[in-house]
Order: structure tokens, then C-alpha cells, then sequence
């Protein structure tokens, strides 16, 4: 083998031991992200479904036969019998 080949490979061989510990390092980094990732949207997932239940439990609290009922039972209130109501003319 010639020097100028041993020179060569003197040069080559630590910059593809570089090359494939930068290749090890950039999978673990990309691991890592990606199990950020799935845990992002685990938790996005479980916020969907806590904001669905909200929205329900919104709509729910807010029927009309709700308020109606607290309006009855709670602050005593009545629909107007027809001679108590006063009609105002434009």
C-alpha cells in the first residue's frame, strides 16, 4: 500500500467514525421528538375529550326546562295569568 493511500485513509477513517456517530446521535434525537410527539397528542386527545364534555355539560345546564325549573322552585317566579299582562302600543 502506497503512503499516499495510508494518508488517505489516516483522513477518511475518523471523519466516517464522525459521520456515523452523527447518524446514532440524530435517531436519538428524532426518538426523543417522537415520544414528545405522542405524548402531545395523548394530551391533546384527553383535552378533546374533557372540552366535549364540557360543551355538554354547558348545554345540559343551560335547557330551558332547567331554567324554568329554577326559576319555579328557586326564586318563586310564575309565568303572568292573562289579566296581568300589559300590552304597550308602539
Amino acid at each position: 500500500m502506497s503512503t499516499a493511500m495510508r494518508r488517505l485513509l489516516l483522513v477518511l477513517w475518523p471523519l466516517v467514525l464522525v459521520s456515523a456517530i452523527g447518524v446514532v446521535y440524530t435517531s436519538h434525537l428524532c426518538r426523543l421528538q417522537y415520544t414528545e410527539l405522542a405524548s402531545l397528542q395523548k394530551e391533546e386527545s384527553a383535552l378533546q375529550v374533557e372540552w366535549g364534555q364540557y360543551l355538554l355539560e354547558q348545554s345540559t345546564l343551560a335547557s330551558l326546562a332547567r331554567v324554568e325549573k329554577a326559576a319555579i322552585e328557586g326564586l318563586g317566579m310564575r309565568a303572568p295569568d292573562f289579566n296581568e299582562m300589559i300590552m304597550v302600543e308602539p
